[in-house]
């Protein structure tokens, strides 16, 4: 049984719960819930299930998922989405209340239950592409959301950390390493430390300058924060691996905060992920300093 099965299945009604063991969970990616819809999985068998929550339900499986605590998880709540036990990260849609930064959400209508699983060895064919005559070549994954970017994070960070590397996870939401109070709960290596639930940024600086990473590996680079941390780090001779939204080359040229970091050097290659449904990440195209694919 996999960990996200012992550890958020418990979390939902039970008749919810009842109806997903019962069911086929082998592939699955994606639990749906919205109000007054059927529930649904997604993944390698997709599927609408007989349970259809109304708002009293939807709000009964907020307090579960927030262990009868919203003011603990008043952060998450904020950014629409919570992270539990095993990586499992939930997405949240509804009603929001506050003004600007303060606004958080009170009344929950939808969920987008994201299944974390660790996949050994889903990495093997971007290794040869890491590690280059001149060693760890700096890379950005790029692909769509939900193409497998951090499994294949996840399992790369594992692989280099077996290689004897120093390897540390600034695992903001803490899906990389599904963290339990600071303690990881999915495979990312022997040589591995994680720093989990502050800002990517601020975690990258504090730990180039606490644990002196060989390789800094971290998810989904947004704004100019994470930009700036990932320029530092590069600056101090570290190896970047990290991952960012979108669907090619083009996308990321548009992106203001991120492509200068290939302009500059901060990255090496980009490489871009397709995926499809219940089959792991796959590497599509490579793009090196120049614009023009490679390999």
């Amino acid at each position: 049984m996999e960990t996200w099965e012992t550890q958020v299945l418990p979390l939902l009604p039970p008749d919810l719960a009842q109806e997903l063991r019962a069911g086929e969970l082998a592939g699955a990616e994606e639990i749906r819930i919205r109000v007054n819809r059927p529930a649904q999985v997604l993944g390698k068998h997709p599927r609408l299930l007989g349970w259809t929550p109304d708002p009293q339900m939807c709000q009964a499986v907020l307090l579960r998922l927030c262990r009868q605590s919203i003011y603990a998880y008043g952060p998450e709540l904020a950014a629409c989405y919570m992270t539990l036990p095993g990586g499992v990260r939930v997405g949240l849609a509804g009603r929001m209340t506050g003004v600007g930064e303060e606004a958080r959400l009170v009344t929950a209508t939808g969920f987008n239950i994201r299944l974390a699983r660790a996949i050994p060895g889903c990495a093997d064919p971007l290794m040869g592409l890491l590690l280059g005559p001149a060693g760890l070549r700096s890379t950005l994954l790029l692909s769509a959301p939900g193409a497998g970017k951090t499994t294949m994070l996840r399992d790369a960070a594992r692989q280099l950390s077996l290689r004897g590397m120093k390897v540390c996870l600034a695992d903001e939401r803490r899906e990389l390493a599904g963290c339990d109070d600071g303690v990881p709960t999915l495979d990312v290596g022997p040589c591995t430390d994680v720093l989990e639930g502050c800002k990517k940024a601020r975690a990258m600086s504090l730990l180039v300058r606490g644990m002196g990473p060989e390789v800094l590996v971290t998810d989904e680079l947004a704004g100019q924060g994470d930009a700036e941390a990932v320029m530092e780090a590069a600056g101090c001779g570290v190896r970047i691996l990290a991952s960012a939204h979108g669907d090619g080359w083009e996308d990321l040229k548009r992106r203001k905060s991120l492509f200068p970091l290939i302009q500059n050097g901060c990255f090496t290659q980009v490489i871009l992920l397709r995926r499809q449904a219940g089959q792991p990440p796959r590497l599509e195209t490579v793009y090196r300093a120049k614009e023009e694919p490679c390999g």
